[in-house]
């Protein structure tokens, strides 16, 4: 606006709420945060805990007495019989302060060993994109091609399904979201490249007059707008939209080049 004089750092989308206007930055590193939730790979492991890839400048820890409890002992636990190098994971950051690599945890809901899956990188500021208002963006691709993704904030997705068909579907609408998520309208074209029909919006009836004899004046009620699975919003959190993907059937975690 050009009363104003705020001025973004960074190149990217604008939304304007009641509390300002908001930036969602089109490019970047992913710079970790407390309570993120990321997809990250085993790399290397010491006799006390595991190093992660979380596809960031950073790289995390993953303690093994996460894992193993307090009673962990490095003479007696054999950590590769629980995670190998080049084992995929879901974890949560439990700290990070720059002073040192982030540190991750495994004792939540739905953390834990990916044992299969294709698996994307994307740009980190491509995820609130991705997921959409509420979740609209990727519950259209899941609800299309009958797959369930999961996204980690740090810019990695893992998409599982019951068929190879659906996951090429799903990969190419992530792609596409990923290359024009600058764009407008991109979920209308994110429906036409996975043929979802419009829905198309419920007429009212008019109201009756009491004048036409129809002895009702009332006009037809209006259907509830039906609420959203995912409560995720644009703001970078991460959808747990592969919850329950493990009782799926399909493909071993794949990097997708």
């Amino acid at each position: 606006m050009e009363s104003s004089n705020d001025c973004a750092t960074r190149i990217g989308i604008a939304e304007a709420g009641r509390d300002g206007v908001k930036v969602i930055p089109l490019s970047g590193v992913y710079i970790p945060r407390v309570n993120d939730l990321v997809i990250g790979k085993i790399v290397d492991h010491t006799s006390l805990s595991w190093e992660v890839d979380i596809n960031s400048c950073f790289s995390a820890n993953l303690p093994a007495s996460d894992v193993f409890g307090r009673d962990f002992s490095p003479a007696r636990d054999d950590m590769t019989k629980h995670l190998a190098i080049g084992d995929m994971i879901t974890a949560r950051v439990a700290a990070f302060d720059r002073t040192r690599d982030p540190m991750l945890t495994l004792q939540d809901r739905d953390l834990g060993k990916i044992p299969r899956g294709e698996l994307l990188k994307i740009s980190a500021t491509r995820v609130p994109r991705l997921i959409g208002k509420r979740g609209s963006m990727i519950q259209t691709i899941e609800q299309a091609t009958q797959t369930r993704v999961l996204i980690g904030q740090n810019g990695i997705v893992v998409v599982t399904g019951r068929s190879p068909e659906g996951i090429e579907q799903a990969v190419k609408a992530i792609r596409m979201v990923e290359d024009e998520a600058h764009t407008s309208n991109l979920t209308q074209r994110i429906k036409v490249l996975l043929n979802v029909p419009d829905t198309p919006a419920a007429e009212v009836p008019p109201a009756s007059n009491g004048s036409n004899g129809s002895g009702n004046g009332g006009a037809a009620a209006v259907p509830q707008e039906t609420t959203t699975r995912a409560d995720s919003s644009a703001s970078g959190e991460a959808t747990t939209a592969a919850e329950g993907g493990g009782e799926e059937e399909g493909m071993e975690v794949e990097d997708q080049k």
